[in-house]
C-alpha cells in the first residue's frame, strides 16, 4: 500500500501524540507544567532545563581522572578534614578501584557515572586550592571528643548566589556512605542554579541519631547564615533512599517526643528520591516524588498514591516517574540529554514555586575563612 507524504506526517504526528500520553512524568498529567515526553522536549520542559551546563569541567585539567584510585583521593591532601566520609566505606582492598569503576563497590546504586564523580571532586579540590571552605563540621570538638561517632557528620558546602536560599541534601547508601553518587553531584546542579547546597554526612543505622544530625545542621546553617551568606528561612531538604526517611521522621514528628522543640523551622519544601516507604500527615510540607520505572525496590503505587493525599490534604506535591531507571540512580541519565529528564531542575522550580521564589535577588559570593571563629554550634 502506498501512502502520499501529507497522509504519512499526520499518521506519524499522531504516533507521537499518542505516545505522550502514556509516559508516566508527575501525578497529574493533565498539568502541562509537569509533563515530559521522552521523545520531545516540549515548551514545558524546556523551562525546566535550568542548570548550568557542567560542560566547562570537561575542557580543563581536573584534579582527578578516571583511573586515579580511591586511595588517590583519600590521600589528597585539601581532603584530610573530611576523607574519612567522602568516599564509599571500603574494605582495604577496595583502595585500589579505579574512580571509573565504583559501581563495582556500590552494589544498590545505579547510573554512577564517572563524569559525575570526577566533576564533584574537582569542584571540592578547585575551592579547597582557591582558599574556600567547602566543608563544616555540625558538632564542637568537645561534643566530639564525647561521642566519637559524631566525627562522622558535617556538611560539604557548594556555594551558590550570595544570600540564596540553601537545600540539604541527605545521600542514601544504606550499608555504605553514597556521598560520591547521591550528594555531591546533585549539590553541584543544585549551586549551578544559583541555590546554595549543603551535603549532609550523618550517623547511619538509627533513625533518632540521623534524625538529630539532621536537625543539627539544619540549625547550624541557619544559625550561621550570616557567616555562610545564605539566606536563613525557605530552605529544603532533599533525600534519597535512606536519606529520605530521616527528612519525613524529622518533618513530621519535629514537636514529638526526643525530637520536640529541636527544629527551628520547617522546610518550604522536600524532594524524596524513591523512599522506601511514605504515609503523608498534616505534618507534611509539599513534596516532590522521584522515582524511576525499573525500581524493583520501592512500592511506586503507594508513592503515587501517598502524593495524590497530600494534594487532596492541601498540601501541593508533585510525583515524577522516571522511564528506565532503576533504584539508587543519583543523578540519572545525563540531565542536559536532550531525551532525559532533568528532574533536578524541576525539583528545584518546584521549590521556588511553592516559597515563592521567583524573581528574588541575590548576589555573589565571598570566600570564607578556613577555621571555625565565629560558627555558633
Amino acid at each position: 500500500m502506498k501512502f502520499k507524504l501529507p497522509y504519512l506526517a499526520i499518521l506519524f504526528g499522531s504516533v507521537l501524540l499518542a505516545s505522550q500520553s502514556v509516559v508516566p512524568v508527575s501525578a497529574d498529567i493533565g498539568d502541562s507544567d509537569n509533563y515530559y515526553n521522552v521523545l520531545l522536549d516540549d515548551e514545558s520542559a524546556v523551562r525546566f532545563r535550568r542548570s548550568k551546563s557542567n560542560a566547562e569541567h570537561k575542557s580543563k585539567e581536573l584534579h582527578f581522572n578516571a583511573k586515579n584510585t580511591i586511595e588517590d583521593v583519600l590521600n589528597y591532601p585539601g581532603f584530610k578534614p573530611f576523607a574519612q566520609i567522602l568516599m564509599p566505606n571500603t574494605k582495604q582492598s577496595d583502595l585500589a578501584v579505579h574512580l571509573d569503576e565504583l559501581q563495582n563497590i556500590m552494589s544498590i546504586h545505579h547510573n554512577i557515572t564517572t563524569d559525575n564523580t570526577l566533576e564533584s571532586l574537582d569542584y571540592l579540590a578547585t575551592k579547597i586550592e582557591n582558599k574556600e571552605r567547602v566543608f563544616y563540621p555540625i558538632y564542637s570538638k568537645e561534643d566530639i571528643k564525647a561521642d566519637p561517632t559524631l566525627a562522622d557528620t558535617g556538611l560539604y558546602f557548594f556555594r551558590g548566589d550570595e544570600n540564596a536560599p540553601f537545600a540539604i541534601i541527605l545521600p542514601g547508601g544504606y550499608s555504605y556512605r553514597s556521598t560520591i553518587h547521591e550528594g555531591l553531584p546533585i549539590a553541584l546542579r543544585i549551586c549551578n542554579s544559583g541555590f546554595n547546597a549543603f551535603v549532609l554526612s550523618y550517623r547511619s543505622g538509627n533513625l533518632i541519631k540521623g534524625s538529630k544530625d539532621l536537625i543539627t545542621a539544619i540549625n547550624f546553617v541557619k544559625n550561621n547564615a550570616d557567616k555562610l551568606k545564605v539566606r536563613k528561612d525557605k530552605y529544603s531538604l532533599w533525600g534519597a533512599a535512606v536519606g529520605a526517611q530521616l527528612i519525613i521522621n524529622v518533618t513530621q514528628n519535629s514537636e514529638k517526643g526526643e525530637l520536640k522543640g529541636t527544629l527551628q523551622e520547617k522546610p518550604v519544601a522536600n524532594i524524596f528520591s524513591y523512599p522506601l516507604s511514605y504515609y503523608p500527615s498534616e505534618n507534611d510540607v509539599p513534596t516532590v516524588i522521584v522515582v524511576g520505572d525499573q525500581d524493583r525496590i520501592v512500592n511506586k503505587t503507594i508513592l503515587k498514591s501517598s502524593i495524590n493525599n497530600l494534594n487532596k490534604m492541601g498540601i501541593e506535591s508533585k510525583f515524577i516517574l522516571i522511564p528506565r531507571l532503576q533504584h539508587g540512580f543519583g543523578v540519572g541519565f545525563d540531565p542536559n540529554s536532550s531525551v532525559s529528564i532533568n528532574w533536578i531542575g524541576r525539583a528545584t522550580s518546584f521549590w521556588e514555586e511553592v516559597g515563592h521564589l521567583d524573581g528574588e535577588d541575590s548576589g555573589t559570593n565571598e570566600a570564607e575563612s578556613a577555621d571555625d571563629e565565629g560558627l555558633i554550634m
